[in-house]
């Protein structure tokens, strides 16, 4: 077959040296004629008319790829150093790494790579500065998103400018740590450590030859009987050394002591680069301050301590743990134990993806055009979430069965689809018990090869005799007609027919093998010793839940009861890019594993726009570090340990720009009824004092006494296990702005369709809002939304103009370019609110909810429809006006208390012990 990869490649580099992206018509002459003369002068296999059509439509989307520069906020001490230096330096291994990225990157985005690394060395310190110094930083990406890229490039340049000796702790894996070695191998040694050969950059140096020194290779970590034999005297070379490491309490302390006996004479002359990948993960001291430091963190903290001269750069798409390490007083980040820890105060560089990532906005909002979900519903008897490790399964799911159906297909067409020689990935994490995971790969193992032999049987047939004579095939066939009968290749506009999936389905599905990937496993995810590509399903748990790519991944089954935003942002290896077959992916799991998605979807997008805000205004890491703590998800962020072991969690909220809701409802009819009078009590007293307008949201009174919020506050049934809407500190802030601020009134939205009379509340008719829920019945002490959220995006708009809307989405959309989809968060309008002395809005809600939600085929297209009776439920929520990334304290905290009582009643907070620990036996 013709190599497209080759020929995108070599055209591409055409295009970075005319800095011109031509029309679509010139591009594809342009494919031609590349094809044409490394046909005629290489005698290269022809390309088909389709092949260089894809060629053409693969250069287009990656020269269209855009990624912006960033946001960062940084110490007061900040002194710049690298322009005064530049032209000291010779950027040899920088200028290698730039030419790579220039082959598989867009213009624009390595130009934004060289920009942003350049920043971030600069925040380093120079290594050739006198004297002692310490730097810390962070760098907050995104998860498969190319952090690795960036801290390569910060590796490049670090080595260039001076830096000596640089440290990569990669991960707390082996599976992790040789994954880094490889990529660094190829992307800054230029040399493979395993089979002693040049690779990657080594081919775009200039014909200069200059290599790091490497204490680790792409098979073995750091081991100090092996760094004796090589007998290095830092004082005597010219490169810096490069060591690659697990995250290893006996490694760091091996390595610690060969360096203290291998340089007599202290290692103040050698500047050196900490880089700690999965900087959240392992790193952080989860230890009371009245204890020792955790040994992983305490290893790491002496290591820096032995070089006089060090900077310390952590990397996460997870910060929160970094975040919420440590002090609760200024004085203790400056001046105690804080400033000796790992906290990033020096400076923390948010970055942006590049616009082809594919993250948790694109997959688990219900706007994005990428529906990619598949819900798991039938596990519990066969595959149950929660399970000891003695469990045995004995039979698949039929969601499994239909998610591997699914694998094959999407392998076959991505082959049919001219994406031959390439990798190919499924991913099943569904427990932490290695014996499970065992267990689970032989089921998996038997009913994959009793497809592969029956397609090698009957596929090669005519079609009317293959289904006849087979019922697999059969069934093969039903899952092609409702997941990819309709797929649309985007460069062709052609479906591939049954027959063409058929004919090709023992050529694309004979090579996949199942692996089980935890450290007690002999199995190893190499794509390396695959050149022609390598087709797995892999089972695991922790292996597949942090830092670990898998080439190619197209099919994700999940099954998994941890919900720390961590811990689930970093079982999403499906995240990242999915160039050609996007539209092909499937995630497999269940609602409420979704829910939580799309809430932590909607959390940290907040995050990164308080960091867009915080360094608009210039707050610092300190400042940012003592001010996240008001944030209202700090309750739920990141493990328990990670904040401390403490029976209570107390923490100062600031409500100002915040929104409040009742996502979960006590399930007692007789509250329910309670709650109704509620609500009915608070339009009765609204209308007293206004007449209603409709509004497209909605029943909308104006301006009416704020005692109507303070009512339903105080008077409203909340499950105790609803947050922000605990009554106590509520009403403390509704009081302040009453009687501090001198609030005197609110909107009150009655939420639903105006046009409609399904239902009257105090009399006036409405069509409810229609709300499904998490757990999927009635049953239960709580009823909880889907989300988390009983108020949809954009009812937060009620009472502004829909003029001024608008506006306010292009002025947000402006700010967020990079995103040519962004949707507007709610988080804007509560903004406007307040720059225009808005009153707070308090929206009473009537929502017919239902147990259950299904995705049907409806005139080829899939929709989701509630199943099943449903009931009106009351609730409510209140929009704060306000910024709270605005200022650089809140004006006003309430506290808020949970206890362990709390803890352990609610199940979304139990720890998965896969976050700190390997998998299990």
């Amino acid at each position: 077959m013709a190599d497209i990869d080759r020929l995108v490649e070599k055209v591409s580099e055409e295009l970075f040296k005319t800095s011109q992206i031509p029309t679509y018509e010139k591009l594809l002459g342009a494919v031609k004629f590349q094809a044409k003369s490394l046909e005629f002068f290489h005698g290269w296999e022809p390309f088909s008319e389709e092949e260089i059509l894809q060629a053409t439509a693969r250069i287009q989307t990656q020269h269209d790829t855009t990624m912006g520069l960033g946001v960062l906020f940084e110490s007061e001490t900040y002194t710049p150093w690298l322009a005064d230096k530049r032209s000291e330096i010779d950027f040899y291994y920088w200028e290698r790494y730039e030419k790579l990225l220039q082959k598989k990157m867009s213009e624009d985005v390595v130009l934004k790579i060289d920009t942003i690394t350049d920043k971030i060395l600069d925040h380093l310190e120079d290594p050739r500065k006198d004297g002692m110094w310490e730097r810390r930083g962070l760098v907050v990406g995104h998860v498969q998103s190319g952090k690795t890229a960036n801290y390569i490039g910060v590796i490049s340049k670090a080595a260039d400018a001076g830096y000596k000796v640089i440290i990569v702790l990669g991960g707390l894996l082996n599976s992790l740590r040789n994954q880094t070695q490889k990529r660094i191998d190829s992307d800054f040694f230029g040399f493979c450590t395993k089979e002693k050969k040049e690779i990657g950059v080594a081919f775009l140096g200039n014909g200069k030859i200059r290599r790091p020194i490497s204490l680790t290779t792409a098979t073995e970590d750091f081991k100090k009987a092996t760094a004796d034999r090589v007998q290095i005297d830092l004082n005597a070379l010219n490169e810096p050394v490069v060591l690659v490491l697990k995250k290893n309490v006996t490694t760091l302390k091996n390595l610690r002591n060969w360096l203290a006996a291998s340089n007599k004479r202290g290692l103040s002359n050698y500047p050196m680069l900490l880089i700690d990948d999965e900087a959240d993960h392992a790193s952080v001291n989860t230890n009371k301050s009245d204890r020792n430091p955790t040994k992983i963190n305490q290893g790491i903290r002496e290591l820096l301590k032995m070089f006089p001269r060090n900077s310390y750069l952590g990397y996460t798409a997870t910060p929160f743990a970094n975040i919420f390490i440590g002090p609760e007083n200024e004085h203790e980040m400056q001046d105690g134990e804080m400033y000796r820890d790992l906290f990033p105060r020096d400076f923390i560089l948010s970055l942006d993806p590049p616009s082809n990532y594919i993250g948790p906005t694109t997959v688990f909002d219900d706007e994005s055009e990428t529906k990619v979900l598949r819900e798991i519903n039938d596990n519990e008897d066969l595959l149950p979430i929660i399970h000891d490790k003695d469990f045995v399964p004995h039979a698949l799911p039929a969601s499994l069965r239909k998610a591997i159906n699914c694998f094959l297909l999407i392998k076959t067409i991505r082959e049919l689809d001219g994406q031959k020689n390439k990798h190919h990935s499924m991913m099943i994490n569904v427990s932490r018990f290695t014996d499970v995971q065992e267990q689970l790969k032989l089921l998996v193992s038997q009913y994959l090869k009793k497809y592969q032999q029956t397609i090698k049987n009957y596929a090669g047939l005519p079609v009317a005799d293959a289904l006849e004579e087979s019922a697999l095939l059969r069934e093969l066939k039903t899952v092609w007609e409702e997941e990819f009968s309709s797929f649309d290749k985007g460069w062709s506009k052609r479906c591939f027919s049954w027959e063409e999936v058929q004919h090709q389905l023992n050529t694309s599905v004979s090579s996949i093998a199942v692996l089980s990937i935890n450290n007690k496993s002999t199995d190893r995810l190499d794509y390396d010793d695959y050149p022609d590509g390598r087709s797995i399903i892999a089972v695991g748990g922790l292996g597949l839940s942090r830092g670990l790519t898998l080439e190619g991944l197209s099919v994700s089954y999940f099954l998994r009861n941890s919900i720390m935003y961590d811990t689930l942002l970093q079982m999403g290896r499906w995240f990242g890019y999915r160039e050609g077959y996007k539209e092909l992916c499937r995630i497999f799991m269940t609602v409420e594993a979704a829910s939580w998605y799309g809430h932590i979807s909607s959390a940290v997008e907040e995050l990164r726009e308080e960091f867009r805000e915080m360094e608009r205004i210039g707050l610092t890491p300190l400042e940012f570090g003592l001010k996240v703590r008001s944030h209202p998800t700090a309750l739920i962020v990141t493990a328990r340990n990670k904040m401390r072991d403490a029976e209570e969690f107390v923490s100062q909220i600031a409500l100002e720009g915040r929104f409040a809701e009742t996502s979960r409802l006590i399930n007692d009819k007789t509250v329910f009824a309670d709650n109704t009078h509620v609500l009915e009590s608070a339009v009765k007293m609204a209308n007293s004092e206004k007449t209603p307008e409709r509004d497209p949201l909605g029943w909308l009174w104006k301006g009416v006494s704020l005692d109507v919020m303070e009512k339903v506050v105080a008077d409203f049934k909340n499950a105790p296990d609803c947050l922000l809407t605990t009554k106590a500190p509520l009403m403390e802030y509704i009081s302040w702005l009453k009687n501090e601020k001198g609030v005197t009134c609110c909107d009150v939205l009655l939420r639903g369709l105006c046009d409609g009379d399904d239902y009257t509340c105090a009399g006036y008719s409405f069509s409810p809002i229609s709300r499904s829920l998490e757990n999927q019945t009635f049953d239960g002490k709580r009823l909880t939304f889907i989300k988390r959220h009983i108020i949809s995006r954009g009812d937060e708009a009620a009472g502004i103009s829909q003029e001024k809307i608008e506006e306010i989405k292009a002025e947000y959309k402006s700010r967020n370019h990079q995103n040519k989809k962004v949707n507007v968060p709610d988080a804007e309008y509560r903004r406007f609110k307040k720059l225009h002395n808005c009153p707070p809005l308090l929206i009473l809600v009537f929502a017919e909810v239902f147990p259950s939600v299904k995705e049907v085929q409806a005139d080829g297209k899939k929709r989701r429809v509630r199943i099943g009776e449903g009931m009106i439920v009351p609730a409510y929520g209140i929009s704060f006006p306000g910024d709270p990334s605005g200022n650089r304290r809140p004006e006003k905290t309430v506290t808020y208390t949970v206890n362990r009582v709390w803890l352990n009643e609610n199940s979304e907070w139990q720890d998965d012990t896969d976050d700190m620990e390997e998998d299990e036996q």
